[in-house]
């Protein structure tokens, strides 16, 4: 998930950067757009106000990732893309494969070294 701000509202601007850190990007760059003001975008718009929208003011950190979370899960849904953000059962199962050989191949190694070195 990324997210580029668009509010009127220094403090709420510099909070939400405290917030959510690295999660903030750039316009071009972010899925959708947290704004305090209702705006027109080409962009969906994560709405946040003290009377209306998909997060009241006030609110906590906790609150303000549950919602975030929310809002990113049903963007999601509506474009289809869920499965595209989610790796396959298929793929991790042929990952976790690998990564068992690769392993065994090393444990192998290992001990044929440790028994090459004290002569066993």
């Amino acid at each position: 998930m990324k997210v580029a701000l668009v509010c009127q509202s220094l403090l709420l601007s510099r909070a939400l950067k405290s917030f959510l850190g690295d999660v903030v990007v750039p316009y071009k760059q972010c899925d959708f757009v947290i704004s305090d003001k209702k705006i027109e975008l080409d962009k969906p718009i994560f709405y946040i106000s003290s009377t209306e929208g998909n997060l009241i003011i006030p609110f906590s950190k906790s609150s303000l990732f549950i919602e975030l979370d929310k809002f990113f899960q049903h963007l999601l849904l509506l474009q289809g893309n869920v499965d595209d953000m989610m790796p396959h059962a298929k793929n991790t199962h042929a990952l976790e494969e690998k990564i068992t050989a690769l392993t065994e191949k090393f444990r192998t190694d290992l001990i044929q070294t440790i028994r090459g070195y004290y002569g066993n």
